[in-house]
């Protein structure tokens, strides 16, 4: 997925949950041997796989060149990615074209926003809320994050001890877990979840870095499932696959203490259009099923018939990368109904235009 979100009315829709309904959010991913789930998939199928894993390496360089930018331009903080993790994961940082390094920032800044207002913001008990976080390739060129303070507003301060769990699904190398804890900001539990080979990757990472180990601060931190997880007291990396949910992932989230009753944060940042439809759907179903209180966030492309959605579309195909969910989901209103059609409470969905138009004149000067 790829996509920026925010709206003038606030993402946060708490409230009570529906009588006899689903009502929450979404999160997890599932295996390959020593998970046998991968390896149920055809030969065609497990190509197209290594394909979508390497989309993780250009998310993760475009990241760091932007970073890179950013620091050279001034020593002055300029309000542009500041991530001293990054650099971990990468190997030869490469250059991007600014096209990619703007995405890449709204990409950031829009679920930075997000996961922060989740932190420090209340959820009611037995309550529901989704955020669909799309872009419009045709505003990709123009556009810029927006502030936490612009983007979830229906919230009050959460009170001390409220316990929060946060899910990335397919969170490849991203480094939020580590940049909001280094902040003193962190959950009661941070699940990640990806392919095998993408956690292997980086629990290898994790362990063998001290600036990472330090922040997670648990001397009991272990590798698990041959080296592809780690479990910790607040922090999780697990291996599996997203069309394996309900029957892989969700037990494997309970097992690590996993609690459908506290307040729980879905993101999917570019991870569900990758999948079938009926993949998918059936995350957002057992969300809405089974958590008492979740906020969604999504962050996905849209438009894929405009000029510069088949543009997109075509050098990706080239590229032997498919976007199974972009044409079951190709607006902003077909996002919204993804939810609301399976009994969500709320939900909403804007372009990067808004994110746009929210910002500073300041802001809009860097």
């Amino acid at each position: 997925m790829s996509g920026g979100m925010e709206n003038r009315s606030p993402p946060f829709w708490p409230g009570p949950r529906r009588m006899g309904g689903p009502g929450a959010a979404a999160g997890a991913a599932g295996g390959r041997s020593p998970f046998p789930a991968s390896m149920m998939h055809d030969e065609p199928q497990v190509a197209r796989d290594d394909v979508i894993k390497g989309t993780d390496d250009d998310a993760i360089i475009s990241k760091l060149y932007v970073l890179i930018l950013s620091t050279a331009q001034s020593a002055v903080n300029l309000g542009y990615l500041d991530d001293p993790f990054v650099k971990h994961f990468v190997k030869r940082p490469s250059r991007r074209p600014p096209l990619i390094n703007r995405g890449s920032y709204i990409r950031t800044r829009s679920l930075d926003a997000f996961t922060e207002r989740f932190i420090k913001s209340d959820i009611p008990p037995r309550s529901t809320a989704v955020a669909t976080t799309t872009t419009a390739p045709t505003s990709a060129t123009t556009q810029s994050a927006s502030s936490p303070t612009t983007t979830i507003t229906a919230t009050t301060p959460t009170p001390e001890g409220v316990k929060k769990q946060i899910v990335s699904l397919g969170c490849g190398s991203d480094t939020r877990y580590f940049k909001f804890k280094a902040r003193g900001l962190s959950a009661q539990k941070y699940f990640e979840v990806d392919f095998p080979e993408s956690t292997a990757k980086k629990a290898v990472v994790i362990k063998k870095n001290k600036a990472l180990t330090d922040i997670i601060g648990d001397p009991d931190l272990k590798l698990g499932m041959g080296g592809t997880e780690l479990y910790s007291k607040d922090y999780c990396l697990l291996s599996g696959d997203l069309r394996e949910f309900t029957e892989s992932i969700v037990p494997k989230l309970k097992a690590q203490g996993f609690d459908t009753s506290l307040p729980t944060l879905f993101l999917s940042e570019c991870v569900l259009i990758y999948i079938q439809p009926g993949d998918s759907d059936a995350i957002v179903d057992w969300v809405g099923t089974n958590m008492d209180a979740s906020l969604f966030v999504v962050y996905e492309q849209i438009n894929p018939t405009d000029a510069f959605g088949a543009m997109m579309l075509r050098n990706l195909k080239a590229r032997q990368i498919e976007l199974p969910g972009i044409h079951a989901y190709p607006s902003l209103k077909s996002q919204e109904e993804r939810f609301t059609s399976r009994g969500w409470q709320a939900a909403g969905a804007v372009n990067m235009n808004n994110l746009h138009e929210s910002l500073s004149d300041q802001e809009l000067k860097r």
